[in-house]
Formats: structure tokens, C-alpha cells, sequence
């Protein structure tokens, strides 16, 4: 589509050095060029740095899926993507001792790429658990005491929950189960996380539409 060709070089990718950047500009228009092992590795390097980064990264690995695909017809790229999330994937537990902006990075860009990734229309089945169990992992006790953390469970839920949803509703029951719990039973919760909690709940309850008056009331107590 035409409107790609302006929005090729807006990807905000001016946070790498000028070699980085060089790489994947051309792995954005010219796959077959590059090492695409490598440029899935920087890519999900950066985006476990980089939380601002880990929003754009789903576009960005659509793009070069795409072109990789038109150009040799098949997915090296996606295949190296894929190990690499599965791999941090495995060691979720140790990344959040060790990082807690990072594991709230991964949990971003993973969802991201859930959001972006299609196979004919469809979310990629190979990430429904995975991503099903980041945000359960974020719905337990000492994940729903940081702010933080629920900040970044509703925030996924908001973009990708219906779609979730649609791939296995038995698990998006229990998760809110454990929201429902957390949010009613759970000492030590802010304002804040008991707020959105509570707006997610609800938003869920809607169908995933957020009504006038929710936006109304949740959004002044916000700014308030």
C-alpha cells in the first residue's frame, strides 16, 4: 500500500547507533541483505531495554516478515524471533528477580507480537500460552502489589484481550477470577492498581468496550 511507503522510515529506531540503524533499514526493505538471526536478536535486546521500543517492535518484525516473505518466500526471520521469545520465555521467573523494567519490557513485546503477527487473519497459536501465562504470572499476589505490573497487565488487556479471548476463553475466565480475587480479597493493593483492576473488570464485562460514563468516571479519578 502506498501509505507504507511514507511510513517505512518512521519507525522509531533512532535509539541504536548509525551501524543499528543501517541494518535494520535495510532489513525493513531488503531482507535477503542481512543476518536476520542477528537482527532479531537486537531487536528483542532492545525492547527488553526499552519499553517505548517494545511498543513499536511488533510493527517493525511485521514489516521484515512481510518483506522477507515477498522476497524469498519464507521466514527466517520469524523463525529466530520466535526461539529468541520462547528462550526469554523460559527464564521469565529469573528476568523478573533480575529486572522487573525488563520483564515488564518482554511481557510488552510479547503481546505486541500477538497484536501484529497474523497467520491468515489469526493471532499465531504458538503464542496464546505464552501469553496467557505473562499475565497470569502479573495477576498473582506479589505482581498485583507493584503498581507497576498492573499497570502493564490492564494496559495488555485493553489492546489485546478480546482477541485472547476469542483463541481460549476457559483461560481469560480464570485469569480474571484471579483479578476478581485480587481486587476483593488482596491486602496492600494501591488506589491506583484497585482503580484499574476494577476498569479492567468492567471493561471485560462490556464486551472490551469501554462505556462513556466508565471512560468519564476512570479517567477523571485519573487526572484529578
Amino acid at each position: 500500500p502506498v501509505m507504507g511507503e511514507t511510513g517505512k522510515e518512521e519507525y522509531k529506531i533512532q535509539s541504536f547507533d548509525i551501524e543499528t540503524q543501517k541494518l535494520l533499514k535495510t532489513a525493513l526493505k531488503d531482507p535477503s541483505n542481512v543476518d536476520l538471526d542477528k537482527v532479531a536478536n537486537i531487536i528483542v535486546d532492545q525492547s527488553l531495554k526499552d519499553c517505548v521500543f517494545s511498543k513499536e517492535a511488533g510493527r517493525i518484525c511485521y514489516t521484515i516478515i512481510q518483506a522477507e516473505s515477498k522476497q524469498v518466500g519464507q521466514s527466517i526471520f520469524r523463525r529466530s524471533l520466535l526461539n529468541r521469545l520462547q528462550q526469554e520465555y523460559r527464564d521469565r521467573e529469573d528476568l523478573r528477580n533480575r529486572s522487573l523494567q525488563a520483564w515488564i519490557c518482554y511481557v510488552t513485546f510479547i503481546c505486541n507480537i500477538f497484536d501484529y503477527l497474523k497467520v491468515n487473519n489469526m493471532p499465531m497459536m504458538a503464542l496464546v500460552n505464552p501469553v496467557y501465562d505473562c499475565l497470569f504470572r502479573l495477576a498473582q499476589h506479589d505482581s498485583l502489589q507493584k503498581e507497576e505490573e498492573v499497570d502493564c497487565l490492564v494496559l495488555q488487556l485493553h489492546r489485546i484481550g478480546e482477541q485472547l479471548e476469542k483463541m481460549n476463553s476457559q483461560r481469560m475466565d480464570e485469569l480474571f477470577s484471579l483479578l476478581r480475587d485480587g481486587f476483593l480479597l488482596q491486602e496492600g493493593l494501591s488506589s491506583l492498581s484497585q482503580l484499574l483492576l476494577l476498569e479492567i473488570i468492567e471493561f471485560r464485562a462490556a464486551d472490551w468496550k469501554m462505556t462513556d460514563a466508565a471512560q468519564k468516571y476512570y479517567y477523571s479519578e485519573v487526572t484529578d
